[in-house]
């Protein structure tokens, strides 16, 4: 369908529609202003580019980055938890990596940061444990009002 990647990850060129419960492999790659079909699967450590839109009741991978202006439809699954509002960070702790905040319809709020994923509270927890006082700050604060 596409050209792959070195780790066998479709390369979607810029403005491509996906069609509809599509199964988009595990480091998969987006240019600029794709469309993803509903109820598509979006495998682990992709990378969606600006401006895409993610189609109703999608799958999105752990470990996925989602660049910015992107728009995810109504019923998705991101993190384990259908989600209502979400919110990416980078570089909170000087490391350079994405820090993604997820609240759920049911108000739960799931945190993916490097390889850690957990709730609210077990990042807190762990951020403490290993020092990364401004982490616990700024997450810590932000994260409620996602």
């Amino acid at each position: 369908m596409f050209k792959t990647n070195n780790l066998g990850g479709w390369i979607i060129p810029a403005g491509t529609e996906i069609a509809a419960e599509t199964g988009i492999p595990s480091y998969s790659e987006t240019d600029y202003g794709c469309t993803i079909g509903n109820r598509c699967t979006i495998g682990y450590g992709c990378k969606i580019d600006y401006g895409c839109k993610i189609g109703y009741g999608c799958t999105i991978g752990y470990g996925c980055t989602i660049g910015y202006d992107c728009k995810i439809g109504y019923g998705c699954t991101w993190l384990g938890v259908k989600v209502k509002s979400w919110l990416t960070l980078a570089n909170v702790d000087g490391s350079n990596r994405q820090i993604k905040i997820v609240r759920s319809d049911e108000g739960e709020i799931k945190i993916e940061a490097g390889c850690f994923i957990g709730n609210l509270d077990e990042f807190i927890a762990k951020s403490k444990s290993e020092g990364k006082l401004r982490c616990v700050a700024v997450i810590g604060a932000i994260a409620e009002h996602v």
